[in-house]
């Protein structure tokens, strides 16, 4: 018990205040005012130092300004700003920076004796609206004066020509390409020796070309000029080729421009697109020298690697037409022959598709027109024929439909839709290319090859030296 009474004595003396024991406490001083200065300065200087360091939360406050009640703007003010807005549009639309190109274009002009039409078709050239940077004509065996008409042109020109070339047109573009297509530039415009370019042709072809990073060349649409006809029949001739390209441009138009042919009369390519097929098919060059159809078998490649293949929208050019039948005869075998040539020897596809549309139209077309003649004449040899005034309905209809293309065609005149509307010189063109389909295809199961350039060069006229119907060769 003792020692409890000790142990709480002791624990009450140190819990009491030194004060406690009776002694009086000192009294405290009043702080002097340079202290109190001193202390409220240090307390400010560390506020603003945690505010400075991020650690002070201030509460953020939503600004309570009123917006102010717009003014209310009469008819004259919209007036005076729509008028303003005008103004300010005009002047940036005229001081527009100019718009810098920086793509490099040559132009590859293929020529065999064009001593008559090389030079219209260098001036179109120079006189573009936008210049190419280099222009080649390639004269492929010449025997005329068109190596000298094109050298007068100056430094302007480039002028090769191509010496023991048995490849024709496709031997001078590949002698172009390997000396200088391919070596910086980005497009190649490939333009015939008879083909006059409109003055915008090549800056609408280079603009399609830029706008479509997925087109591998952009075809001008070409018509042919009926007053180079020397002749009343010459100049007809040329009105139902004018009729004819006219009513395949329409076609080509309603399939959103999409093309199975990339023409050489006047075409822009990517060179790009050019070297790929060079590269991946092994070739000297992107033509192939084994096709007749040279143009379409280079179309095909492209289209086979997603490469668009389209006909311009806006660009014109003027093809040189053939103003003799003999020569419409010869050019246009050529092209049938090769084009199902080239559909024999591919594979049916996306590419295919629509050229194998095109003859199966062309074989109706001709079956039709042999059994109307074949049932009329039966008719009329055993006495059976009668009148029936429906059958005037299928040639209103062929009429209006010619009408209606000829008025495509450019600068046509009044001439152009009488023969359109009256049927009876539309029919027989079309019985004229019937005819030279239908042959072309019995050469070709027959098994006959024949050079069709050289035939074409025949017919003609050109000098016959460099064929190889001059050699021997073709009979």
């Amino acid at each position: 018990m003792a020692a409890d009474r000790t142990t709480s004595t002791t624990d009450a003396t140190r819990s009491r205040s030194p004060h406690e024991d009776g002694t009086k406490r000192p009294a405290r001083r009043p702080s002097h005012p340079r202290r109190l200065r001193g202390r409220l300065g240090r307390q400010q200087r560390k506020a603003q130092q945690r505010q400075a360091s991020g650690t002070a939360l201030v509460p953020y406050e939503q600004p309570t300004t009123e917006a102010a009640p717009q003014p209310r703007q009469g008819i004259s003010n919209k007036l005076t700003q729509l008028y303003w807005n005008a103004s300010m549009a005009m002047h940036r639309f005229q001081n527009r920076p100019p718009k810098t190109r920086t793509a490099k274009i040559v132009v590859v002009v293929p020529a065999h004796n064009e001593e008559g039409t090389i030079a219209g078709v260098l001036q179109a050239l120079l006189a573009q609206t936008r210049r190419p940077e280099r222009i080649v004509v390639v004269a492929d065996n010449c025997t005329d004066k068109t190596v000298e008409i094109a050298r007068r042109f100056g430094r302007r020109v480039t002028v090769i020509e191509t010496v023991g070339n048995r490849d024709r047109k496709v031997g001078a573009l590949r002698m172009a390409w390997q000396q200088y297509v391919a070596y910086g530039y980005d497009y190649m415009l490939g333009v015939d020796a008879d083909t006059i370019l409109s003055p915008d042709s090549l800056a609408a072809l280079e603009d399609e070309l830029e706008e479509s990073p997925k087109a591998g060349g952009v075809m001008a649409r070409y018509t042919f000029d009926p007053d180079l006809g020397q002749s009343r029949w010459a100049r007809l001739l040329v009105r139902m080729q004018r009729l004819e390209f006219a009513s395949w441009t329409i076609d080509i138009l309603h399939r959103k421009r999409n093309t199975y042919v990339l023409g050489g009369q006047a075409t822009l390519f990517r060179v790009s697109a050019l070297q790929q097929i060079v590269d991946e098919e092994r070739r000297l060059s992107p033509w192939d020298p084994e096709a007749q159809v040279e143009d379409m078998e280079l179309t095909w490649m492209l289209s086979t690697r997603d490469w668009e293949t389209k006909v311009s929208a806006t660009a014109r050019a003027y093809a040189g037409p053939m103003l003799t039948i003999r020569s419409l005869w010869a050019q246009r075998r050529k092209w049938d022959e090769g084009m199902i040539r080239l559909l024999l020897g591919s594979k049916i596809g996306a590419t295919t598709m629509y050229p194998w549309r095109v003859q199966l139209k062309n074989g109706i077309n001709a079956l039709t027109r042999g059994l109307f003649v074949l049932l009329l004449g039966t008719s009329l040899l055993i006495g059976a024929f009668e009148w029936n005034w429906i059958w005037v309905v299928p040639p209103i209809l062929a009429a209006l439909l010619n009408f209606k293309h000829a008025r495509k065609v450019p600068n046509h005149t009044r001439l152009d839709l009488f023969l359109a509307g009256t049927l009876v010189m539309v029919e027989i063109y079309l019985w004229f290319r019937l005819l030279a389909w239908v042959t072309s295809w019995a050469t070709v199961v027959v098994g006959i090859r024949r050079d069709g350039w050289a035939r074409q060069y025949k017919a003609e006229g050109l000098p016959a030296g460099q064929t190889m119907i001059a050699t021997g060769e073709v009979v």
